[in-house]
């Protein structure tokens, strides 16, 4: 994230509000811009789907759990190499090595093609929906798939805009298309409404792909499986990534084998009361994603510059302690400010839940879910705010700590409340994430204390007793690259 400071930090020198209106609004850009189209996107689409008469609420509702599963599963496929590969594209941009990257995306590629094809297979298998509706939903899942990786060597390159312009262009063409089915179809159906969203999202992917062969000129397939040897190298990364997002969808996988689940189609599993409040509580911390990247970029990178350059180049021991004191300063401040800004935003939707659930009249038991998994979701930025922090510092193993504990607690908390039925919702999801919160704040304040002796004496980097994984990526550039 460190070339987003460059732009960000020109808007905040700037001393007028226009300029800070457009640092945040690139920041959001950054941080929520897709997320939030495609949210969009969906809640328009389903909206459209309530104006047709014809369209019954169970084809809703599997249009909705569909597109849900497609981004579920390929999120966590895309956890596996995220950020293994994200440090090892970091490494060859520092190194001034960027013509070997696109090699990596393609063998990033192919793996993640290969193993959601698998994946996909095992639920052709036992899903009696018709041959259609799971050929476009493998079509989508697919795309999906693809994006992700797109989006991640496009983040990596800082070319933010073509990210947002496709995603963008991809979701008018999606509310478009079922628009027009809405008016040319007599009796349309979930079949037709995936068809629209899928070919926005496939619009999307070629507009993520003609900005990749623009950023990435040079392009050839050599050691396109190189970056496998970084999974011996950083096992705790590889470990912290999925950790990070199995804990988030743990709650979800339990709950759906609880009190209220429904089965769509004989193939989709969700509770329609606990999903449905989780989904609006991640939307209450989009202030927190859009806060942090201002504060880090703008406020604690140079004093964290300051720290490593005058370690890095010989600073004097008085230089080192002064600059650590104030780096841990500003970032302590940044965090209070942080923490209680989310606080407000927060604490304002669990006031105001029995309101809004009123408003739009869905029942009373989705509000009191509501209010718990709110209180989770906070809990739950704080977290990933405190693990990437952590990984800034190169604390790997307080990261892996603090996600081992987020993925177990999650887990464990949630099973042992599940027998109380409805009114427990969401119950153990907020206390687990609370403890962590906790956990990881002390993991930061320990490590923070003592950083000075960790960048000088601790090596964090530890290996996995074999290379296996660089023999594979060895074996495997022998076979398929040119």
């Amino acid at each position: 994230m460190a070339g987003i400071g460059f732009k960000l930090q020109k808007l905040f020198q700037e001393d007028y509000y226009s300029s800070r209106l457009k640092a945040y609004t690139f920041s959001g850009l950054v941080t929520s811009g897709p997320w939030l189209i495609v949210i969009l996107v969906v809640g328009t689409i389903q909206w459209l789907a309530f104006q047709m008469p014809t369209l019954s609420l169970a084809e809703r509702t599997l249009f909705m759990i569909s597109v849900s599963y497609a981004f579920i599963f390929s999120q966590i496929l895309f956890s596996f190499q995220q950020l293994v590969v994200t440090r090892y594209v970091a490494d060859l941009f520092y190194e001034k090595k960027a013509h070997e990257i696109f090699p990596v995306f393609t063998g990033m590629l192919k793996v993640t093609i290969l193993a959601a094809g698998l994946l996909y297979s095992i639920f052709w298998l036992l899903s009696p929906l018709d041959f259609l509706y799971k050929l476009t939903l493998f079509v989508l899942f697919m795309t999906i798939n693809v994006i992700w990786v797109m989006f991640l060597f496009l983040s990596a390159a800082k070319y933010y805009q073509a990210v947002a312009y496709s995603f963008l262009l991809g979701g008018l063409i999606s509310v478009g298309s079922v628009y027009a089915i809405s008016r040319l179809m007599v009796d349309p159906s979930s079949l037709e409404l995936l068809l629209g969203f899928t070919v926005g999202m496939i619009v999307t992917l070629f507009g993520l792909f003609f900005a990749m062969l623009r950023t990435f000129p040079l392009r050839y397939a050599v050691k396109e499986f190189s970056y496998f040897k970084y999974f011996d190298r950083y096992p705790d990364l590889f470990a912290i990534g999925v950790l990070y997002v199995l804990g988030i969808w743990v709650t979800n996988f339990i709950i759906w084998f609880g009190e209220g689940r429904v089965i769509i189609a004989d193939s989709f599993l969700f509770n329609p009361y606990y999903d449905t409040a989780i989904f609006w509580s991640y939307l209450t911390i989009i202030p927190t994603q859009l806060l942090f990247v201002v504060a880090v970029e703008t406020r604690f990178y140079e004093r964290y510059r300051t720290f490593y350059g005058l370690i890095n180049y010989g600073g004097a021991l008085h230089q080192i302690e002064k600059a650590k004191q104030t780096m841990t300063s500003v970032l302590k401040n940044e965090l209070i400010r942080l923490a209680r800004s989310q606080g407000v935003v927060t604490l304002f939707a669990i006031l105001m839940a029995g309101a809004f659930v009123s408003w739009i009249g869905v029942p009373d038991e989705i509000g009191q879910i509501f209010r718990m998994t709110t209180l989770a979701a906070f809990a739950n930025a704080m977290i990933l705010i405190l693990t990437l922090l952590l990984l800034y510092f190169e604390d790997r193993r307080g990261a892996l700590f603090v996600n081992i504990s987020f993925f177990t607690l999650n887990a464990l908390f949630t099973l042992l409340l599940l027998p109380r039925g409805i009114d427990w919702y969401g119950v153990g999801f907020a206390v687990s994430t609370t403890i962590t919160f906790f956990l990881a704040g002390l993991r930061l304040i320990y490590y923070m204390g003592k950083v000075d002796y960790y960048v000088f004496a601790a090596s964090n980097r530890r290996k996995l007793g074999t290379e296996r994984f660089s023999q594979m990526g060895t074996l495997l550039n022998r076979r398929f690259s040119r």
